[in-house]
Parts: structure tokens; C-alpha cells; sequence
């Protein structure tokens, strides 16, 4: 029940940021992919960037990832497979490479990189496609 619940609460922001037109917000909460270092560990972060690439069930573990660039930094983002099975082939088709999203999660230390983490606990919504094209 609470993964639908996470899931219609995703499908409502995607809708509500879908009819923006694709138009680049201005909140002060989001960073750039630059901007996210390891002094935000264990905080809920807010990363807006270019998708570079895409792994789906990443080391057979299921969700996705993928890396998120602005030209001068990347930083990684994972939707935990109990969110990524929530999303219909509609949603789970804008996460390609060359799309702009904004993700919202728990910075995480993983190996050498920082990790934006969406799952059953994260308080925010996965990623957020800026754009419909």
C-alpha cells in the first residue's frame, strides 16, 4: 500500500511539472551537479542536470540508475526497485540519456561518488523529467 501511495504522489508531480511547459525553474533549493559534495551527505538534496547515462537493474539489484551532468560535475542518482516497479513503461520511457531532470533524494556515499538515493524511506519524489519531447 505505501509504495502505490509513493507512486501516485510521483505520478501526481511528474503531471504537475509536466504542464509547466518544459520551463526552467528558478528555486533556490536546487543544485547543480557541481554544487553536490560530500559535506551533504545524509541530507535530502534537490539536483537538477542532464542525464549522461543510464544502467536499469544495476548489478541485478533492480530500480535504475544513472548520472546526472552539468558540464562541470556529475553525480549519481538510484531509484530503489520497490519505486522504479511503481512507474508505469510511460514514466520509466522519459529516463534517457540527453533528457533534463531534476532528482530529489538522500545523498549517499558509494565507493568514490555521491549518490542521490530515491526509495520506500525518501521523503521526495524520485526524478522529474523537465520536458516531454
Amino acid at each position: 500500500m505505501k509504495l502505490k501511495l509513493i507512486g501516485v504522489i510521483v505520478l501526481l508531480s511528474v503531471s504537475l511539472l509536466y504542464g509547466c511547459g518544459g520551463q526552467t525553474t528558478t528555486d533556490p533549493d536546487t543544485l547543480t551537479p557541481y554544487q553536490v559534495d560530500s559535506s551533504m551527505v545524509d541530507q535530502v538534496v534537490k539536483v537538477r542536470g542532464e542525464i549522461l547515462w543510464v544502467v536499469q537493474n544495476p548489478g541485478g539489484l533492480g530500480g535504475l540508475y544513472f548520472t546526472l551532468g552539468d558540464g562541470t560535475g556529475e553525480v549519481g542518482v538510484r531509484i530503489q526497485s520497490q519505486v522504479w516497479e511503481t512507474l508505469d513503461e510511460g514514466e520509466k520511457a522519459q529516463f534517457e540519456e540527453g533528457e533534463t531532470v531534476t532528482a530529489e533524494g538522500l545523498l549517499f556515499p558509494a565507493g568514490g561518488d555521491l549518490v542521490v538515493i530515491f526509495g520506500e524511506d525518501s521523503p521526495s519524489s524520485p526524478t522529474i523529467p523537465d520536458d516531454m519531447e
